[in-house]
């Protein structure tokens, strides 16, 4: 552990100081490295790394707050999450999916920057480097932007406030890959040959296998609490829709979630991937209001329906209340957004027959259709957000060690009780009410 926390301290910093004009002239005084256990992820490690820069020339000194983001595990670890998947999209989005999107911007002229959706990144790379280990790694090095205010909101439910900001910034990121699409296809082409497909089925077998695990889990956790409550399932339809997930997808759940990664000619998108409270950072005014998010964790990114991004953050980070007499408008206001940034981008009136495709009442039918992704992967993480700390560590412990291990089934498929339990049948009767389970 030392050899990596000096190849950080030294190595890494030195590639950081080199690559940016902003840091011409500049010395390492003092370079601090800390782990800070909040900050610890499934996957990943986050270590706040603080420089103490001077300047050769004038002596000024100034100090630079990043964050270095790396693997964690060793290799079978690595290769049951699929980290050599996941982690080098990652890298691909800051190195080549932003800057191209800048580059596109500027050029259409608009004041916007992708890159300022997210914080700022130093070093995005990856490969084999003996000094910090045997492996294949990647290493993200980007500025530390609590010191301008930015930080996690509420652990899980989200306001109308958190979720406007959430829905504005995700769709002029989709927005992006439309103009690209519109005006320079083989530009968009050439992004999405560099993401590494990924997927829950490839070539007929299980390809993300934690994942699977995980999926038949929380399938399995609602099939075991309706049967206990059947008072839950309080339409016909409802009851329909979770008979034929239980014995159409039964423990096959990847077969499901498969089918959700269909690309589409018209409507795919770069996606953010695992879009929700937990890969968002935002800045408030002098009171609670949130006024600016950022994007960070890009690693599930993917080429599919933009309905991934957005149903997932909307099951995720709504309580069943704000769902019934908010969705709607967070839709609509979505599509207002998108279709104001396109408008932007071509420079072009409403009526544009180029925005024909994308119509609310044609995105909203192509919506319909994948939102179901959303409820599917809320069913897995929402235990986890409404548990004790107790229990995530536990675990999370048993997914580090063991996947297949009795100890994660038995915390999957118990932790946070009931109001767990309640939780995520609400998530599919909201689905099956409004049609999304129809697509089984």
């Amino acid at each position: 552990m030392e050899a990596k926390v000096n190849y950080i301290k030294t190595r890494l910093v030195q590639q950081v100081l080199t690559s940016h004009e902003c840091f011409r002239g500049m010395e390492v005084v003092r370079s601090d490295l800390h782990t800070p256990k909040h900050l610890d992820g499934f996957m990943s490690a986050i270590h706040q790394l603080t420089l103490t820069l001077r300047h050769s020339a004038s002596g000024q000194t100034s100090t630079v707050p990043l964050l270095v983001k790396v693997m964690k595990g060793d290799e079978l670890f690595r290769r049951q999450n699929l980290a050599h998947v996941l982690f080098p999209n990652e890298i691909n989005i800051y190195a080549n999916v932003l800057p191209q999107f800048d580059a596109f911007l500027a050029e259409a002229g608009s004041e916007l920057r992708a890159t300022r959706w997210c914080p700022r990144v130093y070093l995005s790379t990856m490969g084999q480097f003996r000094e910090y280990s045997e492996l294949f790694e990647t290493f993200l090095v980007m500025e530390n932007v609590t010191p301008r205010g930015f930080r996690t909101g509420p652990r899980l439910d989200l306001d109308e406030a958190h979720l406007t900001l959430m829905v504005e910034i995700i769709a002029r990121y989709h927005a992006c890959s439309y103009a690209l699409r519109i005006q320079d296809p083989p530009a968009l082409d050439r992004l999405v040959e560099r993401i590494v497909p990924l997927n829950f089925l490839q070539d007929g077998k299980v390809f993300f296998e934690s994942y699977d695990v995980v999926f038949r889990l929380a399938a399995e956790r609602l099939f075991a609490y309706v049967d206990a409550v059947p008072a839950e399932l309080d339409s016909e339809r409802f009851r329909q829709h979770v008979h034929t997930l239980r014995t159409k997808y039964g423990p096959n759940q990847s077969e499901l979630m498969q089918k959700f990664l269909h690309r589409d000619p018209t409507y795919s998108v770069i996606l953010h991937g695992d879009y929700n409270r937990n890969n968002v950072l935002f800045r408030y005014d002098g009171g609670q209001r949130p006024v600016e998010v950022l994007m960070i964790d890009f690693q599930e990114n993917r080429y599919g329906s933009p309905a991934l991004d957005l149903s997932f953050f909307m099951y995720m980070n709504m309580t069943p209340e704000l769902r019934e007499r908010f969705w709607e408008e967070l839709l609509r206001h979505y599509h207002r957004q998108l279709v104001g940034t396109l408008r932007e981008l071509l420079h072009c009136a409403e009526s544009d027959p180029r925005l024909e495709p994308y119509r609310e009442s044609s995105f909203r039918a192509h919506f319909d259709r994948f939102a179901l992704y959303g409820a599917m992967v809320a069913l897995n993480f929402i235990p986890s957000m409404m548990s004790s700390e107790e229990e995530v560590i536990e675990v999370s412990g048993y997914f580090e060690q063991d996947i297949h291990c009795e100890g994660f089934r038995r915390c999957a498929l118990a932790m946070g009780g009931d109001v767990v339990n309640r939780r995520i049948t609400a998530v599919m009767r909201h689905a099956s009410k409004m049609g999304y389970m129809d697509v089984m």
